[in-house]
């Protein structure tokens, strides 16, 4: 799909919106990313960076505990005084 195509396609999509908090929310978006030019990352440090390669890395799972390991991490809170 060429630029113009895609241009034609999103004015189209916009010209039937008639929800003005979504027109804001469009406006808002647009504005922002034609007036910034720069990477959101552009001003992280080398240590910041790395760090969040290190994270976007990590298991989604990475903390996630099993239920039998849950309960017996929890079963002094369950008893009784």
């Amino acid at each position: 799909m060429t630029v113009q195509q895609r241009q034609e396609q999103l004015i189209q999509q916009i010209s039937v919106v008639n929800d003005e908090n979504i027109l804001t929310m469009l406006e808002e978006e647009l504005s922002y990313h034609l007036q910034n030019k720069t990477d959101i990352t552009d001003e992280l440090t080398p240590y910041e960076l790395d760090e969040l390669i290190t994270l976007a890395n990590e298991s989604s799972d990475k903390d996630t505990v099993s239920l039998d390991e849950y309960k017996k991490a929890t079963e002094r809170w369950r008893t009784k005084l």
